[in-house]
């Protein structure tokens, strides 16, 4: 029969699982952590007064509870970055967004500035008077071509960067989803487990 000593540790472990209904709740809080902790290194000082069952039981607790504590700080991990990415998905969109507004509107001021660069040169064949005139127009309108050009290569290297980061994004963010599904599963199965082992706790 076990002694005193250790009824009384077995009482307050089963009681401990039995309290606890929820596992995250259990491995996060660091009271109930701690007490847990301190139970299994009474019950391991003990270990040779323990019935066989009662000592397999104690390391399958010890055990399953190492293992759930290191899945659930990895599940926090994970959950933390998933937040964060999702975090930063609306602003990098929107600034994506937004040079994509700027491109489509550079284009077309500049589709605008080569149709009358084309009407004026077929104004100066008609109207040689008014030739110097019309030339200084051209030239103006070239101007604006060139800095549209330089705005526009300008944009279209901001969206490669934003296309770019876009695509890393998508990557990472579908990456961090599957293990996010992984570490879901695995915390699952650990809480099916944990519901088995409560109830295959031995009777002493």
């Amino acid at each position: 029969m076990p002694s005193f000593s250790i009824r009384t540790l077995l009482q307050e472990l089963k009681t401990l699982l039995d309290s606890s209904s929820d596992l995250d709740h259990l491995v996060s809080n660091q009271e109930s952590k701690s007490k847990l902790i301190s139970l299994l290194h009474g019950l391991n000082q003990h270990e040779g007064l323990l019935p066989s069952d009662v000592k397999e039981f104690v390391e399958k607790v010890k055990t399953f509870f190492n293992d759930i504590i290191n899945k659930h700080s990895i599940y926090q991990q994970l959950l933390a970055k998933h937040k964060q990415l999702l975090d930063l998905k609306p602003g990098l969109l929107t600034k994506l967004l937004s040079a994509k507004s700027k491109q489509f509107h550079i284009v077309s001021e500049t589709a605008t500035a080569n149709a009358q660069i084309h009407k004026r040169s077929l104004e100066i064949d008609e109207l040689r008077k008014q030739l110097e005139d019309l030339e200084n127009q051209i030239d103006d309108l070239k101007s604006v071509v060139n800095k549209c050009d330089v705005q526009k290569a300008e944009l279209n290297a901001e969206c490669s960067v934003w296309a770019q980061q876009s695509k890393e994004f998508a990557s990472v963010l579908a990456s961090t989803e599957v293990d996010l599904r992984e570490a879901k599963h695995a915390r699952n199965l650990a809480i099916e487990g944990f519901s088995n082992l409560k109830s295959s706790f031995p009777t002493f």
